[in-house]
């Protein structure tokens, strides 16, 4: 088939499936569920994905479900996995939307529903079109990106085997890109988001006489300045890293100088080696200046995913992809990496893999995740489908 006629096939099958597509992520939306607990949302793709015919495994690693559309005799023939994530998050609702969350406390604040929505109707899409390709096609809901994150597990559960996965698409509804457009970067794209946990343990007194205390407030401050030369004069100035002091709690009243001081942090980086050397530095930093005063500590460093890291061909593909589908005008690549973190990283480091953003900012705005007044337009989510439709018939073609 050729390209325009191509493109018009998925434009007319996208707009076909597009009401259902939102009708599905208000009603996910309406039942959002936290990290690990998806269980309505993970049940209503497993029933979509049933009634497209689809081989269907349930309760991965939790709450995961995968979807598998087996579009090819040939033993050797390719499979590509598309990811979307489900959870939503302890925040609760402010916007008036006929479709408001309905559960106290809990909201799809980040654009989950819309992910899962896309999936669905992606894979609707492609099973109508299933005779413009040839190939696997394994379709994953996840859970807990928010939190501990789904993907290693469900990865560990045996995911990307039977068939053998190939290469692994996933996207973002992104709040500070113009929204219906994609923008992509080849390599390093999301950080790391490390963190740690430091109790500095002094000696309290009276606040008149400090000189007979360990104050942990003043060597709290000196370690949270001192940290901040980790990154201007320990790393590289063209990479990229972040060491944000979040928290800081000490002492209770006026005039008594507390034992303890506790401060938490969270630490961004996009490359492996300088992600190790940040963990090494903050704690040679904390040490030293801990015995400078005489103090003790107890310290705490969480690694959490590793940067998603896209692979150069396959970004290419949904740059292309996405062009053709919806128009070079609303395409375009990303100059710097994000220093928020997804668990989609695990994926890239299994198999080629490529995530991009969608974007969901009206014009002259910024859509902030995780915020109680967090919403879009359903206009975006056919573009989605669109991209993804495009970028799988392209893998297989290609």
């Amino acid at each position: 088939m050729n390209e325009p006629n191509l493109n018009k096939q998925i434009t007319k099958k996208v707009r076909a499936v597009e009401q259902k597509v939102i009708n599905l992520r208000h009603q996910i939306h309406q039942n959002p569920e936290l990290s690990f607990a998806e269980k309505e949302t993970a049940a209503l793709a497993a029933e979509e994905m049933r009634k497209l015919g689809f081989e269907v495994r349930e309760n991965i690693f939790g709450t995961g479900v995968t979807a598998t559309f087996k579009n090819s005799s040939d033993p050797e023939a390719r499979t590509l996995l598309i990811r979307a994530d489900m959870d939503a998050l302890p925040v609760e609702e402010k916007n008036e939307l006929s479709f408001k969350s309905k559960k106290e406390g809990i909201m799809h604040a980040c654009g989950h529903d819309g992910h899962t929505a896309i999936l669905i109707g992606t894979a609707m899409v492609l099973k109508e079109m299933a005779a413009d390709f040839k190939g696997n096609l394994k379709f994953l809901f996840q859970p807990g990106e928010e939190t501990s994150g789904g993907a290693e597990g469900m990865i560990e559960a045996g995911v990307l085997k039977d068939p053998d996965v190939d290469a692994a698409v996933g996207l973002h509804l992104w709040g500070s890109t113009p929204e219906g457009m994609v923008e992509y970067k080849s390599g390093p794209f999301m950080a790391s988001p490390d963190r740690f946990d430091l109790k500095i343990i002094g000696r309290g007194g009276h606040a008149a006489r400090p000189h007979n205390t360990i104050d942990p407030i003043p060597i709290g401050a000196e370690i949270i300045s001192a940290l901040q030369t980790i990154v201007s004069r320990r790393i590289d100035p063209l990479d990229s890293a972040v060491i944000s002091v979040c928290n800081f709690e000490a002492g209770s009243t006026h005039n008594v100088i507390p034992d303890q001081a506790v401060l938490k942090a969270t630490v961004r980086s996009l490359k492996s080696d300088v992600r190790e050397k940040l963990a090494a530095s903050i704690e040679k930093v904390i040490k030293n200046i801990c015995d400078i005063y005489g103090a003790d500590y107890d310290f705490n460093y969480i690694f959490g995913y590793p940067p998603v890291v896209n692979d150069p061909q396959l970004t290419e593909l949904v740059a292309e992809a996405a062009a053709e589908v919806l128009g070079k005008e609303r395409v375009r690549e990303k100059e710097k990496a994000e220093m928020g973190g997804e668990d989609f990283s695990y994926f890239g480091r299994q198999v080629p893999a490529v995530f991009y953003f969608l974007g969901i900012a009206p014009e002259g705005q910024i859509i902030n995740h995780h915020q109680s007044d967090f919403k879009f337009n359903d206009s975006v989510l056919k573009d989605g489908v669109a991209v993804m439709v495009r970028t799988a018939l392209d893998f297989f073609n290609s």
